[in-house]
């Protein structure tokens, strides 16, 4: 089962509970943010071009590379953290953010060898961002744990 699978579930369970308490709600919203922007990720890797010429690829690539950049930026609340929760917040922002500039000095001067090597490529970096931005995340909210309890 994938991850989006996996949320997916996890939403329905929250939705069928309805009316949520103050905690499964907010547990709730961030089910439904973190299925968002995989489908988000999804949906930009099926639509990559299939070019090697970089005006035809740099429109979606800035795309991409703004939607991810916002990820760092967005939703930084959760549940009040002491020392030791910042400091893991921290961490886990700073190896997010190391991914993207790692992928974005990949993307520097691209020039793909073959018109489907942009796809691939970009799904590779996607796939490589998304585990990185989901531990941030689980730094705030950790679903999984918060659906077990």
């Amino acid at each position: 089962m994938t991850l989006l699978e996996k949320l997916q579930e996890q939403r329905a369970a929250l939705e069928a509970k309805a009316p949520l308490e103050a905690e499964q709600l907010w547990l709730l919203q961030e089910v439904i943010y973190r299925v968002g922007v995989i489908e988000c990720c999804k949906a930009f890797q099926a639509s990559a071009p299939a070019a090697t010429d970089a005006k035809v690829l740099g429109p979606h690539y800035k795309i991409v590379d703004a939607y991810i950049h916002h990820l760092t930026q967005e939703r930084q609340f959760g549940q009040p953290a002491d020392e030791a929760q910042r400091k893991q917040r921290e961490t886990a922002l700073a190896s997010l953010n190391k991914v993207i500039a790692d992928y974005k000095k990949r993307f520097q001067s691209y020039r793909p060898g073959t018109p489907e090597q942009y796809a691939a490529d970009i799904g590779r970096a996607l796939q490589t961002v998304l585990p990185a931005w989901i531990q941030h995340r689980n730094c705030y909210i950790d679903v999984k744990k918060e659906m077990t309890q």
